[in-house]
């Protein structure tokens, strides 16, 4: 059994940071003054209610291997604000949410372009406390990159691995980061990554999936690592 490594890549390229940092700087905007961002003022938060330790524990962990098929792939949980992808924005309409619409239309088509990826598979903002629970992507195989921008590096991003039997974590930093890895089928069990995300901070994370990958896999990487 050999899983696809998650790898840890480190942003350097300049003209792919300043598409990213455009969207930031729309949806962690702060009013002078304010202790918050805008996004906090103008989008409401999903599952409000809910604690993270019930959905990204190891023993909820290995309640969703051990359900194997029945587990759809989809998370069942994310404390988020609402609004950023496959929502209707109509229920909280204002200026703001308007505009952060076209700022996540915008950036969903400019990193489709610069990564020649064939969808965008997740936009999210999670204030402090926000997470996105256990889950492996089985119904949407793929080579993935999920790029992520943390306030303060207080966050992370966990994933089992298949083979050493354990979870591993993926520390956020401040700034923005970026990891890669493949989202395998439930016909493909030694490919399946079972991953989760919890954050203390102000984080976006938005993911882009590959119709393949092989060697353009590796040249994407070398593209986003290199100053320029």
């Amino acid at each position: 059994m050999t899983m696809i490594p998650v790898r840890d890549i480190e942003l350097r390229n300049s003209e792919f940071l300043d598409i990213l940092n455009e969207y930031k700087d729309i949806l962690l905007k702060k009013e002078e003054g304010s202790t918050e961002p805008l996004v906090a003022k103008g989008l409401p938060i999903s599952n409000l209610d809910d604690k993270a330790e019930d959905f990204v524990s190891d023993e909820y962990l290995h309640e969703i291997i051990a359900m194997e098929t029945k587990h759809d792939g989809f998370p069942a949980k994310l404390k988020g604000f609402t609004g950023l992808k496959h929502q209707d924005f109509t229920k909280h309409s204002n200026e703001y949410t308007k505009k952060v619409k076209d700022a996540t239309k915008n950036l969903n088509s400019k990193l489709i372009e610069y990564l020649s990826c064939r969808n965008n598979a997740l936009n999210a903002c999670y204030p402090p406390g926000g997470f996105i629970s256990w889950h492996n992507n089985a119904n949407a195989k793929g080579y993935n990159i999920i790029i992520t921008y943390s306030e303060t590096g207080d966050g992370w991003f966990d994933y089992w691995d298949l083979d050493k039997k354990e979870r591993v974590r993926i520390q956020d930093v401040p700034g923005w980061q970026a990891k890669m890895t493949y989202f395998g089928p439930y016909d493909a069990p030694d490919k399946l990554c079972y991953h989760a995300a919890y954050t203390d901070c102000y984080r976006i994370t938005c993911a882009f999936v590959f119709a393949e990958a092989d060697e353009f896999w590796e040249d994407v990487i070398e593209d986003l690592e290199t100053e320029c």
